[in-house]
């Protein structure tokens, strides 16, 4: 049995006290006995009298009160670490006022588990070295913070000699200190993807569902929310995936016990909690799942199935042009009634515009309209924000090959332009940060290499410099904890960055 101290055990039987009169029982448990410690001598540190955030629209106004398990307007939460000298960041467990960002997990090395997939996924090509030449992602994470333990070293070198190393998600320690860095920003938390594509392979799902339950154990040390988003947008799936992902689902709930977490993000929809889940890849052109009668048949199984305890709020990730069904979206008539069914709507953005003027023009002629249409229908609706993208290093062999730094970040303002929109928007309640972890794409949030003495000397890297500003390796981590605030009105709406980056270099 672990050794614990006395002051421990106090600390221990403090919370449990008191998270069990909250109706919260997730973080009871022994193995977060010190975890608690922490947070207990910040709760000291930072408690004080409550405060109801200002903001000018009042409609998006939270106010922090003690939750009540039955209550639709203030569901139970759990106290979390925060940035210094700052409150303790509380997350209220439902979509409105959240932003939450994409999570993969999906990066492994040969060895890293017990499952071990023997492959360097997602950094390098299946079978290939892990050099520069076979790149695969566009960033480099940060990776001074990791246990050295969880890296593996790789054939690219740092400027000063040393070997450059990566990181698998079936580390836990990996998985949890990327929410520990939410937790700091004041990040609501992650839908974690789960890709169906490979999923019939055992090994691939238990891989999976491994870095699934890393998830689950960092949101519960961390006080972050999680759900589970399923991406059945894989080229070689087609429409018999719909079968396997409510078995899947089935297996999540039942051996899992994924809905039993305490923070798995639920929604109230007609009196009733329900957990959210989000599926990717509804009605796009490009993806193989095509037949409406059995997307319609899970949708109607996900929302009224026999046995309760299946039941979601179903977000749908779908095309950006699905209220028209145009451009990206399938064009039959019976995808309306498809993508009007869903409890939520999230339409992919990623490159729907490339500058800040670009936005504008989309927020006004699309994702307004959108938002209202959504609003009209009792949809909740979901806009995407991204702070830039770039993918040379996947597509390089492609014809013609994609430039480096395709849609530049501006130092923030292209994401903040959108952060801004967004929060003042009086129909959006709820907001899709892409992506937390994607360096592949070139759209992570998380620490990642700065400038060049932040990556490796070989292979060509988008380095947070790239536009000529000089940032902190955790300038979009910063820049999305303040979009959450404006969204949830403890900071007034601003059209321009409320911080500066050089108070943090």
């Amino acid at each position: 049995m672990m050794k614990y101290n006395l002051r421990i055990f106090a600390v221990y039987f403090f919370f449990e006290a008191a998270i069990t009169a909250r109706g919260d029982t997730s973080l009871i448990t022994m193995e977060n006995a010190e975890l608690l410690e922490q947070e207990y001598k910040l709760f000291r540190r930072v408690r004080g009298p409550s405060r109801s955030p200002t903001i000018a629209d009042q409609s998006k106004t939270i106010a922090y009160q003690p939750c009540d398990q039955t209550s639709s307007e203030n569901p139970c939460s759990t106290p979390t670490s925060a940035q210094a000298n700052s409150p303790v960041t509380k997350v209220v467990n439902k979509l409105e006022n959240n932003i939450l960002a994409g999570y993969q997990g999906w990066f492994s090395y040969p060895g890293d588990s017990r499952i071990d997939l023997n492959k360097w996924k997602h950094w390098f090509p299946t079978g290939s070295e892990p050099s520069a030449d076979n790149l695969h992602v566009e960033m480099y994470p940060y990776m001074e913070e990791y246990d050295e333990d969880d890296l593996k070293e790789t054939r690219m070198r740092m400027k000063d000699g040393r070997k450059a190393k990566l990181y698998s998600a079936a580390k836990p320690n990996i998985v949890r200190k990327h929410f520990e860095w939410m937790a700091e920003y004041g990040i609501s938390g992650v839908f974690h993807m789960r890709f169906m594509e490979g999923i019939h392979i055992t090994k691939n799902r238990e891989w999976k569902t491994s870095v699934l339950r890393n998830v689950k154990r960092a949101a519960a040390m961390t006080g972050r929310l999680f759900a589970v988003s399923y991406n059945i947008a894989g080229q070689s799936l087609n429409d018999g995936v719909l079968d396997a992902l409510m078995e899947d689902w089935k297996r999540l709930v039942d051996e899992e016990k994924i809905t039993q977490h305490g923070r798995y993000i639920r929604h109230r929809k007609d009196g009733v909690s329900l957990p959210v889940l989000r599926i990717y890849g509804i009605g796009f052109k490009t993806v193989n799942v095509r037949n409406t009668e059995k997307i319609a048949e899970l949708i109607d199984w996900l929302k009224n199935a026999p046995e309760e305890r299946y039941r979601v709020f179903l977000v749908g990730g779908t095309p950006s042009r699905w209220r028209d069904l145009t451009d990206d979206s399938r064009e039959e008539e019976s995808w309306t009634g498809i993508y009007e069914s869903l409890d939520a709507i999230h339409p992919w953005h990623v490159g729907r515009w490339e500058t800040i003027e670009g936005f504008y023009r989309y927020f006004e002629n699309v994702i307004t309209p959108d938002a209202v249409h959504c609003e009209h229908l009792g949809i909740l609706y979901m806009p995407t924000m991204f702070p830039g993208f770039s993918w040379y290093n996947l597509k390089k062999h492609s014809i013609p090959a994609p430039s480096m730094n395709s849609i530049p970040r501006l130092g923030g303002k292209f994401m903040w332009a959108q952060a801004y929109q967004y929060a003042a928007a009086p129909n959006i309640t709820t907001v899709w940060m892409a992506q937390f972890d994607e360096v592949d794409e070139g759209t992570a949030i998380f620490k990642v290499g700065a400038n060049e003495d932040e990556v490796p000397a070989d292979g060509k890297w988008l380095t947070l410099d790239s536009d000529g500003i000089t940032l902190p390796r955790d300038w979009y981590l910063r820049l999305c904890g303040e979009a959450q605030k404006m969204m949830n009105g403890t900071i007034p709406l601003t059209e321009d960055i409320p911080l500066d980056p050089n108070d943090f270099l």
